[in-house]
């Protein structure tokens, strides 16, 4: 194969990775809109991927439930910590940063609880943290993992033709001039 050659073919196949990247963008959303109404209807979590002419499945599509995130007012917490827990603060030098001391604040935020009224507390202690807020979790997402040899039953499916590549692909017709 020539220079022409080789760069024909990675320019077609450049071609063909970007219109396939946009099919598996919109199909993807599609399954994971579906698996989420699904969740929501019966509490599905998973959909095993299985392919025509292969009795095991070759991947899964898994929905994972946001959990419910926090916002922390820095300049907040650093005055409850030199208020409540001094030792726990650091200051770095040569320009004096204080900060809190990364162990601490993993801990103390790994234990908060939120009240029913929507307070955040100490898991510990049951005092206010009201330097932390409650956010929006995000929305639910997905993850599709392949099977051990997953991947090569999907490229054998391909070369003995049990998977149609121009219905699966669906690639947009060329617009009229």
């Amino acid at each position: 194969m020539n220079v022409q050659q080789a760069a024909m073919r990675a320019a077609v196949l450049k071609a063909l990775m970007d219109e396939v990247r946009k099919v598996y963008d919109l199909a993807r959303a599609e399954a994971d809109g579906q698996l989420v109404e699904l969740n929501g209807e019966l509490g599905v979590t998973t959909v095993q991927v299985k392919l025509p002419g292969y009795d095991g499945a070759v991947a899964q599509v898994t929905l994972s439930e946001p959990k419910t995130g926090y916002v922390v007012d820095e300049a907040g917490f650093l005055a409850w910590c030199k208020q409540e827990h001094p030792s726990e603060v650091a200051v770095t030098t040569p320009a004096p940063v204080e900060s809190v001391r990364a162990a601490w604040r993993k801990a103390l935020l790994g234990r908060m609880k939120v009240e029913p009224d929507g307070t955040v507390v100490d898991g510990e202690t049951g005092r206010v943290l009201d330097f932390v807020e409650v956010a929006e979790p995000p929305p639910p997402s997905t993850t599709l993992t392949f099977k051990k040899g997953g991947r090569e039953e999907v490229a054998a499916a391909y070369r003995d033709g049990r998977l149609a590549l121009p219905e699966l692909l669906a690639l947009p017709a060329a617009e009229q001039e």
